[in-house]
């Protein structure tokens, strides 16, 4: 009877903790929340390099009315205020909730989930540049 009690329980709390974090992602055709300023740090993974750590500010915007399409002006945040990067389009793909922005040197690959963005750079190359973490502002 214990046994039984404790699997009962336990299947209670898997099927808790999964529906839990499916909740967590955005639904597949909803890509509306995406719209907004998400900030966090761009880490840098190669050392010795050109390359900084840094605080981010990524505003993402829905581009025109183009199913999946979005505008991202990536800021670095130098003494407290933005500092812009630059802007790109983006593709995103509801089913995976990843957003991939191609740039002249790199492609940033960033996965949404609920109330975080994170992801990573890469240089043409396939070179891991950057670790990007990203929470809703």
């Amino acid at each position: 009877m214990k046994d039984s009690i404790r699997s009962t329980l336990f299947l209670t709390a898997i099927a808790a903790t999964t529906a839990v974090a499916q909740s967590a992602k955005p639904a597949a055709g909803d890509n509306s929340s995406l719209t907004s300023d998400w900030r966090g740090t761009s880490i840098c993974v190669v050392r010795e390099s050109a390359c900084h750590d840094e605080k981010a500010l990524y505003h993402v915007k829905k581009l025109g009315d183009q199913p999946n399409r979005f505008s991202l002006q990536a800021d670095k945040i130098v003494d407290e205020k933005p500092v812009t990067m630059g802007t790109t389009e983006c593709n995103y793909q509801p089913e995976g909730h990843a957003l991939t922005c191609e740039l002249p040197k790199s492609v940033l690959h960033l996965t949404w989930q609920g109330s975080t963005l994170e992801g990573t750079m890469n240089l043409t190359d396939g070179t891991l540049w950057r670790n990007i973490n990203l929470k809703h502002d």
